[in-house]
């Protein structure tokens, strides 16, 4: 149910909630952190067994780039860097590690002033299915709302 995690240099709790489909809050309580910690890297933190989450890691490879692993995984480059916390232009470098969305799996990271009934009209489906599918939906910028078809 719970695996331990040795932090990386530029892991923050926000990006390894993203990753394993979890807000945030809920990494920062599982481990007696405040929200706004700062994980230092090489240090051990408690994270929910990701067997089931909706995301695939993908290690950077010489020469990657966003747009091209973007191409190769059907997925628009920009909503790939938003995910992973980058910018489109962004240089990454080998080894490095983002998050893929599985087969079957859309996304979408809300912004200001966004609705469920938005959020649900993007991803073609409603907004009864995002409720049951997202343990918790506060539609406040940058949060990670998963649809699976």
């Amino acid at each position: 149910m719970y695996n331990i995690y040795t932090v990386k240099m530029g892991d923050t709790l926000e990006n390894l909630a993203r990753a394993l489909g979890i807000t945030p809050e809920v990494l920062a309580t599982l481990n007696g952190l405040d929200v706004t910690a700062v994980l230092t890297p090489n240090t051990n933190i408690v994270v929910p067994s990701n067997n089931n989450t909706p995301f695939d890691k993908y290690i950077i490879k010489k020469g990657d780039t966003i747009y091209e692993i973007a191409r190769k995984h059907n997925i628009k480059a920009e909503a790939l860097a938003k995910l992973n916390g980058l910018e489109e232009d962004e240089y990454i470098y080998p080894n490095e590690e983002i998050i893929i969305p599985k087969k079957g799996i859309q996304f979408y990271i809300t912004e200001k002033n966004d609705t469920l009934n938005k959020v649900a009209n993007t991803l073609n489906t409603t907004p009864n299915i995002l409720a049951n599918q997202n343990q918790t939906i506060y539609l406040e910028p940058d949060q990670l709302i998963v649809y699976k078809k």
